[in-house]
This record gives C-alpha cells, sequence and structure tokens, in this order.
C-alpha cells in the first residue's frame, strides 16, 4: 500500500533553480517514479502471495502491518528522502556527502521513534497475532527507513542503477522469505512479518555498502534543524492526506473487525495500476505546471485534462476489474475475494476522483497556493475519519468503503472550485507578481 492509495495527495514539486539544467532534474524525476512503481508493485504483490494463503482474518492482521509501515515510510520520505532530493541533487560530492549521512541518521532516528511506539503499541493490542505482527514492523523500521532513505541517496547523485538494483534485490529477496514461509504453512503472521521486515534490514546494509557510508545518529538533529521548513510542511501535509486515510482504516477496522482491512486493501490491490499511473503523472508534470506558472500561461485547460484523462483512464481499469469472474479472483486472492468483491465498485469510484482531482491539485501548488491545500486536505482527513466510521457503524464494511469515497468526491469537487476560483482571479493579476 506504500504510497499508492491516496497517491499524488501531498505531492512536493522540485521547480528548477536559476542555472540547474533541466535534463538531470527530469531524469531524477523518471527515476524516482520508477523507484517508487517497484517498491510500491513488490508490497502488492507479496500482498497477493499472503491473501492466497492465510484466512481473512490474518490477512486483516498484514493489512495493519502494512499501514503501519506504509504511514511510517510514507512520513520518512516527506520528512527525508524527498527533502534530500529536493536539496542536495544539484551539489557538489563532498556536500551531498555529508548531507547523506545526515538524512540517514534521521532516517535511523525517525525509525528508532517509530519502531519503539509500534512495540509498544503491540504490548497493549488484543490479539496475539495483531501484537506479534506490529512488534515485527516495529523491529523492522529502522532498516525499511534507511534502505529508502539510501535509494533517494543514488537518484540524488545521478546513480539510479544501484537505487533500482537495491529495491530490485529486497524485493526479491522479500518475495523468497515470504514464499518459502508461506510454503512452509506459517499461517501467523508473526514470522511472515518478520520475515519481511529482516530482509529490509539486511537491504538497508547493503545499501550502506554500496553508498559507502554509515548513517550519523549524532546529525540528525541537525538534518531536521536544518531543513525545518520543508520537513514541517511535507510531514503536515502527508498526515492531512495519506495519514488520515490509513488512520482512518485502522479505525475502521476497530469497529468492524480485522476483516474489513484485509478486504478494503484486498481492493485496493486490483487498482494499483491506476494508482501508480496516476502518482507518475503528477510527479512528472509537477515541473512542467511550475513552468507554465512562470510563463504566465493559463492552467485551466492542462488541469482539465489532466484531471479528465486520469480519472477515465482510472475508470476503464476499474470497469475492467469489476467485471473479473469470481473463480479468477478467488485464484488471485483465495478467501479475501469475496470482501475486496463487496466493496470494489466504491474503491473504483475513490481512485476516479483522485484521477479527477489531480489536475487542480498539481495547478493550485504549481501557482503557490499551498495553503489551500492543507486547508482542503484537512477537510477531507476529517470526512475520511467521520464518514468512514459512520458508513462502518451503520452498513459494516461496504458502509465505510462508501464513507470514504463520499470524503474523497467532497475533497475532489473543493479543489475544482477553489481552483476555478483562483484562475479567474489570476487573469487579473500581472505576470510578474505572481510567485510559484
Amino acid at each position: 500500500m506504500t504510497q499508492l492509495v491516496g497517491a499524488g495527495a501531498g505531492v512536493m514539486s522540485e521547480t528548477a533553480q536559476p542555472g540547474q539544467a533541466v535534463d538531470p532534474m527530469r531524469a531524477r524525476a523518471w527515476w524516482k517514479v520508477a523507484d517508487q512503481i517497484l517498491s510500491g508493485l513488490s508490497v502488492v504483490g507479496l500482498s497477493f502471495v499472503v491473501a492466497r494463503s492465510v484466512g481473512v482474518s490474518h490477512f486483516g492482521v498484514f493489512g495493519v502491518a502494512l499501514l503501519a509501515s506504509g504511514f511510517v515510510l510514507g512520513l520518512s520520505r516527506a520528512m527525508v528522502s524527498d527533502v534530500f532530493l529536493i536539496q542536495f541533487s544539484d551539489v557538489v560530492p563532498r556536500v551531498r556527502r555529508q548531507a547523506a549521512k545526515e538524512a540517514t541518521g534521521a532516517a535511523v532516528l525517525l525509525g528508532l521513534v517509530t519502531g519503539l511506539l509500534c512495540c509498544l503499541a503491540a504490548a497493549l493490542l488484543p490479539g496475539r497475532d495483531l501484537g506479534m505482527a506490529l512488534f515485527a514492523i516495529g523491529l523492522a523500521l529502522p532498516g525499511l527507513l534507511v534502505q529508502d532513505a539510501l535509494r533517494f541517496v543514488f537518484i540524488a547523485a545521478g546513480r539510479p542503477a544501484p537505487a533500482f538494483a537495491l529495491g530490485l534485490s529486497g524485493a526479491g529477496a522479500q518475495f523468497g522469505v515470504v514464499g518459502l514461509l508461506v510454503a512452509a504453512d506459517h499461517d501467523s503472521m508473526f514470522p511472515i512479518t518478520l520475515g519481511w521486515g529482516a530482509v529490509a534490514l539486511l537491504t538497508a546494509g547493503l545499501g550502506c555498502l554500496l553508498a559507502r557510508l554509515l548513517p550519523s545518529l549524532r546529525q540528525a538533529r541537525l538534518w531536521f534543524a536544518l531543513n525545518r521548513h520543508l520537513t514541517v510542511r511535507g510531514s503536515l501535509e502527508y498526515v492531512l492526506s495519506l495519514g488520515a486515510l490509513y488512520l482512518a482504516y485502522c479505525l475502521i477496522g476497530a469497529v468492524v473487525g480485522l476483516a474489513a482491512i484485509g478486504s478494503l486493501w484486498a481492493a485496493q490491490m486490483f487498482l494499483v495500476p491506476a494508482y501508480v499511473a496516476i502518482t507518475a503523472t503528477g510527479s512528472l508534470l509537477a515541473s512542467r505546471f511550475d513552468t507554465w506558472v512562470q510563463q504566465g500561461r493559463p492552467l485551466r485547460r492542462p488541469a482539465l485534462l489532466t484531471g479528465l484523462v486520469l480519472a477515465v483512464m482510472a475508470a476503464l481499469w476499474g470497469a475492467a476489474i469489476t467485471v473479473v469472474p469470481d473463480a479468477v479472483g478467488i485464484h488471485l486472492t483465495g478467501p479475501t475475494w469475496q470482501g475486496a468483491r463487496a466493496v470494489l465498485e466504491p474503491a473504483v469510484v475513490g481512485v476516479v476522483m483522485l484521477g479527477l482531482a489531480s489536475g487542480p491539485g498539481l495547478a493550485l501548488r504549481a501557482a503557490g497556493h499551498g495553503t489551500l491545500l492543507r486547508q482542503v486536505a484537512l477537510l477531507q482527513a476529517m470526512l475520511l475519519l467521520g464518514l468512514g466510521l459512520l458508513g462502518a457503524d451503520l452498513h459494516g464494511v461496504r458502509g465505510a468503503a462508501m464513507g470514504l469515497v463520499a470524503a474523497h468526491a467532497i475533497g475532489a469537487l473543493t479543489l475544482w472550485a477553489l481552483f476555478l476560483r483562483e484562475s479567474g482571479r489570476r487573469r487579473d493579476v500581472p505576470v510578474a507578481s505572481v510567485q510559484p
């Protein structure tokens, strides 16, 4: 689920600075997208493997583990990885290497703190399987965050091959370990989650060897102090977007049961290609929208085209998924298919709303309306929690899915209303006074 559910919200655009080469910047954007696609698809692939082999409740436990790791990983990208890519892509190697030690040290510190919180939460949660799975995630978080940060260090240095190799080797090892555990009939989530996390730790060690650096915990505080202007904004935007969605999933699971989380995530697994397309398009078009703003070009047409094209693409993919025969669904996801089928249609509408909102979201960010975006994100976060829980209480997991879709729809319509209002005002503002 990492960076796929709700993808595109809170994207930090990489605007070109004076004297910055455009081609290297675009190349880094492409490699960043490729890396995120690989990491996201590897998690989804593992989810299919686990879904076919365990019961519905156990898959719900696996879903909670994914939510916890995905939330922390997204927070680390907002506070460390994306900031490093923006700030240190075009500096001399000596400066970049020192910053890499600080950034990876910050990732270790964040992993230790959040990992400790996960372990403490594991001791308080009911259910042995859930507690042990969360405990395993807590142990793995430092390694997971470091190996992710190291891939961004390679990309920023213009060395995408090691970054991609690190992601590919980690994905391959995770499939191997989890596949062996599943084949050995380990239906408990603890060994499966622990094996997945152990691979992340080993991959982090391999990344440190390839980069020839050790994370510096002593300089982690310096990283957060010097980059506070980006880390605070990025983490706030992330918590209000994906963070709120993850929390809504967990609360829905508390109301309806762990099987509800498994059903919601099983449905999302089939929609990953649409999420990937929306995420990639948003990352690649961010700098283009920035350029159009600097040139004083109107953004209504590109925003409309972007939103409509992505929404239609998502709708076509979703329509194809909804007609998948039950036999195929059961073959792919085992006993979790029935739960996924119950929430598949609302999930399709949700990804369509996400695609529709991408156009005005990119345009508002490029035009410097970050405050408006955060206000919309706060509104949508409250709606996700409120409507999701209300739907779960009234109509179970399908009601929860309908509540989440309603929140996404209101968020998308609000974004469009604000964008149309601001674009109308911008026509009366001199180009020189518009700050991207």
